[in-house]
């Protein structure tokens, strides 16, 4: 038997190495361990031609979890420096390093809370927002936030120094919880659209609370409960003195202002006895013009130095116009009696007969020449003095409790309609709520006897004991 020799050995290592060593020379490292790796990646492009790419690659620990991280650039170093970032990114992320550590994007390292509130806002407005919610977040940006912050870097804003403002000096100025929660809301969803384009990595306003919403007390319940008794016997009598019955009973239907001062003839449909509704699809909205010269975001004045109207480059004019219901669910119809039915037949009948007096000239626009509710030039009713046609009403009336709004109204009626033991979906019909909202909205009109709705039940339940039932 042959002896094996050395030369048998280098020839099955070589064998060997064919079959599960690498194809070809080895080649050095060009890496240590640890330092990751880059390599060219070919692209084609849609013309046919290819262009070159380098993916930088490297698998970090977190924890207890391994992460590969990637990047591609056009240069080796480019995908080198991109991949490094993002790791760094995600120690920042996971707490391993402070955001400081972070170099600072040159493209994005002066950009000002004004830029990203003008951004923000930008954004909204492409996203079709009401143009009343649109006018309320502009102002409360120019008139608030601009000045105290518009030209400082957004990446330098602290948590303390915004406590501050939302905390004492927004108070200090005289500013209500609602137009506090108003300025919140615009500062901390500005952010987070930063935040989520990854101009930001932490948020300053984490843990800032605006002030909380007014609650009702019991004994604005109590109120609520017992106008919802006794408003209508005192209300209309005096509002058909005032010549106002008609608004006012479509207040208290529970009707929102916005959707009675758009009511227009066409919305009063007539079905026969037993089926005269009224129809509510459209509200009536003050669509302000723009300003068109440049905004200072330092201070949060127009370059002109003028208000909207009186800007020399605005854009469109300040109209009225009947848009869509607050919601969906706003469009309803609501079936009412053959009295009621008479009463706003006749003031449609007053209205057709006061467009023909001179003077009267309604707004252009669809439908504006057919308003039930106008000022006598024809013009829509401002909210401003619909809300004190009612403040003045109520005033005129001894049995009335004070600081009634045209919205406790609407508060009124679903009250009464709870009592009256109107389910969810009756209430959704006459409210026009929408139904994802409606158990935290009949939540809130939590005033309701209670007792008086389950009264059926209960008494029937006590009569069995005494053979009554």
């Amino acid at each position: 038997m042959r002896e094996f020799t050395d030369d048998d050995a280098e020839s099955l290592a070589a064998i060997l190495r064919k079959k599960h060593g690498p194809k070809g020379p080895r080649r050095p490292k060009k890496r240590a361990a640890g330092e990751g790796s880059v390599f060219p990646v070919e692209r084609k492009r849609k013309d046919g031609s290819t262009v070159i790419y380098y993916r930088a690659a490297k698998t970090i620990e977190l924890g207890p979890v391994r992460k590969k991280i990637t990047a591609q650039a056009r240069t080796e170093r480019e995908a080198i420096e991109k991949r490094d970032r993002a790791i760094l990114v995600e120690r920042v992320e996971y707490g391993l390093e402070s955001p400081d550590a972070i170099p600072v994007d040159p493209r994005i390292a002066r950009l000002t809370v004004g830029d990203c509130l003008t951004d923000w806002l930008d954004e909204r407005k492409r996203e079709d927002l009401a143009p009343n919610t649109i006018h309320m977040y502009d102002a409360r940006i120019r008139n608030h936030l601009l000045p105290a912050f518009g030209d400082r870097p957004v990446r330098t804003l602290t948590y303390a120094e915004l406590k501050k403002f939302i905390n004492i000096d927004l108070p200090a100025k005289g500013l209500g919880g609602d137009s506090i929660r108003q300025v919140f809301i615009c500062l901390k969803s500005a952010l987070d659209y930063y935040q989520r384009d990854g101009i930001i990595l932490g948020h300053p306003m984490v843990g800032i609370k605006p002030p909380p919403k007014k609650k009702k007390t019991k004994e604005d319940a109590k109120k609520i409960r017992q106008a919802s008794k006794f408003l209508g016997k005192y209300l209309i009598p005096a509002a058909k003195a005032a010549d106002q019955e008609a608004r006012w009973f479509l207040g208290m239907l529970g009707m929102r202002q916005g959707e009675v001062l758009g009511m227009t003839e066409k919305r009063l449909k007539n079905g026969g006895p037993g089926n005269r509704r009224i129809v509510i699809d459209k509200q009536i909205q003050r669509i302000s013009a723009e300003h068109g010269c440049e905004l200072n975001h330092s201070t949060g004045k127009w370059s002109c130095g003028r208000t909207t109207s009186n800007c020399p480059q605005r854009i469109g004019e300040t109209r009225w116009e009947l848009t869509a219901t607050k919601s969906d669910s706003g469009e309803r119809e609501i079936v009412i009696p053959e009295d009621a039915w008479k009463m706003l037949v006749a003031h449609r009948k007053r209205q057709i007969a006061r467009r023909k007096l001179p003077g009267f000239q309604p707004d252009k626009g669809e439908d504006m020449d057919t308003l039930l509710f106008t000022r006598p030039d024809g013009k829509p009713l401002y909210a401003q003095r619909d809300r004190q046609a009612l403040v003045d009403l109520v005033a005129s009336i001894k049995n009335l409790p004070k600081g009634m709004t045209v919205h406790t109204l609407r508060h009124v009626a679903t009250t009464a309609m709870i009592e009256e033991g109107a389910d969810r979906e009756a209430l959704i019909a006459m409210m026009g709520w929408s139904p994802k909202n409606a158990d935290a909205q009949i939540a809130t009109y939590s005033s309701a006897d209670n007792a008086r709705r389950a009264s059926k039940v209960s008494l029937s339940y006590v009569g069995s004991f005494y053979g009554t039932k």
